[in-house]
């Protein structure tokens, strides 16, 4: 007979270990324990603090999200003519973009067309500054007292980082790693609520299961993050093979979701793709078919209770979190992710009569 798996489902932050995860995986610790990290070089605006930041979104916002590709750098009018950025105090970004050839032609379009801050009431530097607090795990009450805005205004603009984080984990297809590069790879098989409650309406069998599978190069902001629904050999293939770079060592702690690899898939990546499977737990290389099979058969409890969180946004949250430990500034790069997402209209649409 099989057992029933009456289990009750945990989110990520109601886990027991999360502050202790959360304290050890922490962008300041991380930093602490490589003292060889490779200096890197700091771009303009990079290692802002608070009063510099609020300097800068007081006196030359416009540059400041021109410069990170927030907002438009240039607009083209639907007549075919480049559109002027035209300054209007009267309005609440300050200015717009403008076209007007003659009195019979007028092609106008706010600066937030496309971009993150379109349908939104706040302020541009309102929302980078609250972004700021929000990177920099600024207390909820810190953030009420830095910003003049409403609890509810601040737990939307939270959720919306988070949703952010999601999107961008979720978007990130290059692929990682290089000569000499390391990569940590984590895996877990997470429920998806609204999936799990329509399955239990339709039949006993749950089939709400995701496998997450998520890979993060290390000295870098470079990462990949995957949603399978099926990880037999072929998948494992196919993944190592299209998202990890030659001469990439692999490691991580826990090895159970690779058990299905075949031998000719394992002698295909380390031999021609070159890729190093290293087990943190052992400290040790896996060069054989027979050394990687013994760590996968493996029982790591501590690691194998992930396998029941919740794949929600505070899960993708940590994760995205995580990928920024080794970035010159987590603040920048958020913005960076967050205007690749959300790119800005480049033209003037006419509208229809």
């Amino acid at each position: 007979m099989t057992e029933l798996n009456d289990e009750v489902e945990i989110k990520f932050s109601e886990q027991p270990d999360f502050k202790h995860f959360a304290e050890e995986l922490s962008p300041k610790k991380r930093k602490e324990s490589h003292t060889h990290l490779p200096s890197e070089k700091k771009g303009k605006y990079a290692g802002m603090k608070g009063h510099e930041l609020r300097a800068v979104l007081s006196s030359d916002i416009i540059k400041f999200c021109q410069d990170l590709k927030l907002i438009a750098t240039s607009v083209t009018c639907y007549c075919g003519d480049p559109a002027t950025l035209v300054c209007r105090r009267e309005t609440n970004d300050g200015c717009f973009w403008s076209c007007r050839k003659s009195k019979l032609h007028y092609g106008r379009m706010s600066i937030r067309k496309g971009s993150w801050f379109e349908n939104s009431r706040l302020t541009i530097p309102d929302i980078l500054w609250i972004a700021y607090m929000w990177i920099y795990e600024y207390s909820f009450m810190s953030m009420l007292h830095e910003c003049n805005q409403s609890d509810q205004t601040l737990t939307d603009w939270c959720c919306k980082f988070q949703d952010a984080c999601q999107v961008i984990l979720e978007c990130k297809s290059d692929p990682i790693g290089g000569s000499d590069k390391l990569v940590e790879i984590f895996e877990g098989r997470f429920k998806d609520q609204r999936l799990s409650k329509k399955a239990s309406r339709v039949s006993k069998k749950d089939s709400s299961n995701q496998w997450v599978f998520c890979a993060i190069e290390q000295f870098s902001t470079n990462s990949i993050f995957l949603i399978v629904q099926d990880k037999n050999s072929d998948t494992l293939s196919e993944i190592f093979d299209k998202y990890i770079l030659p001469g990439t060592t692999v490691f991580s702690n826990v090895w159970n979701a690779y058990k299905d690899l075949s031998s000719e898939s394992f002698n295909y990546l380390t031999n021609e793709k070159l890729l190093t499977f290293h087990d943190s737990y052992t400290k040790a290389d896996m060069d054989t078919i027979e050394n990687f099979q013994t760590v996968t058969q493996r029982t790591c409890l501590h690691y194998n209770d992930w396998n029941k969180f919740e794949y929600d946004v505070t899960f993708c949250e940590y994760m995205y979190r995580r990928s920024l430990s080794f970035a010159p500034d987590a603040y920048l790069a958020f913005l960076n992710d967050i205007a690749k997402i959300y790119k800005p209209f480049d033209r003037i649409i006419q509208k229809s009569e």
